[in-house]
């Protein structure tokens, strides 16, 4: 958490409010958020914000001269004030603005990174395809499934194919696709693939029109709550009956993390 949705809605926010903004100043409190800190204030100083992008769950922010890339990680989010002053222990990087507010990062556990690159395409070459890029088809998945012995959880998480998807919407996308997240990807027919790519489409789609999920400790940009959770089907839910056939979904741990499935709707592939 932030997954895709979530990042995308924050870039959506952040375009709003400080699009074409110049930058005049920069504080790091925390310089391991910052990779390569030596000039980084120096080279973000008078650089204005021309434009917002995301590749999977990075921001990545257009600047006059170079490009800010910032991966959120677990608990990563802005928030905008008057004052150049650290607000608290956990705000970890502050930029002044030219119109005397303040764009201030946040992080409690510090997971998240910022990088200041001239080629995004090469800084990010290690994550795979966008899930709305013409190229995503059931062949791209299939092709690299077949190849796969990893679960299907695994698989999904891994951003190598296909970038974004996080634990909450892998738990979805396997609920949606009737099929096992232990299931592995080298035994799914193309039959169940194309179902996979529909959901994985469609659940993202409709997270992002409802700006995200906010579960636990996390909310979105400038601390707009997305709503996503109130449609989720099947993560978050153990204990409580399927929404299908009624019987209690249950919390497995697949790939390191903890998993909502329905065993009865659910099945693995074998």
């Amino acid at each position: 958490m932030p997954e895709l949705p979530e990042v995308e809605t924050v870039v959506r926010t952040l375009e709003t409010l400080i699009l074409q903004r110049k930058i005049e100043d920069v504080l790091v409190h925390t310089p391991s958020i910052v990779y390569f800190n030596d000039g980084f204030k120096e080279q973000l100083i008078n650089q204005t914000i021309q434009s917002f992008s995301r590749r999977g769950k990075y921001i990545i922010i257009h600047l006059s001269d170079c490009f800010l890339i910032i991966h959120l990680r677990m608990e990563g989010r802005f928030f905008i004030n008057t004052s150049f002053e650290r607000a608290n222990k956990h705000v970890h990087v502050s930029f002044q603005l030219d119109d005397h507010r303040v764009l201030h990062y946040q992080d409690t556990r510090k997971f998240g990174r910022m990088l200041i690159t001239d080629d995004v395409n090469e800084s990010l070459s290690h994550i795979g395809i966008e899930f709305n890029d013409p190229a995503f088809t059931p062949k791209l998945l299939f092709d690299a499934m077949r190849k796969s012995k990893r679960s299907l959880k695994a698989f999904l998480l891994s951003q190598e194919v296909i970038t974004g998807l996080g634990n909450i919407y892998v738990d979805e996308v396997c609920f949606r696709s009737r099929i096992h997240p232990e299931t592995i990807v080298n035994r799914l027919k193309l039959k169940h693939i194309k179902i996979i790519h529909h959901e994985i489409k469609a659940v993202l789609n409709e997270a992002i029109a409802l700006g995200g999920s906010s579960i636990r400790t996390y909310t979105n940009a400038m601390g707009i709550d997305g709503l996503f959770q109130l449609q989720l089907q099947v993560h978050m839910r153990a204990q409580q009956p399927c929404i299908v056939c009624k019987k209690p979904i249950i919390k497995i741990i697949v790939a390191n993390r903890g998993t909502y499935v329905c065993t009865h709707c659910q099945k693995e592939l074998k």
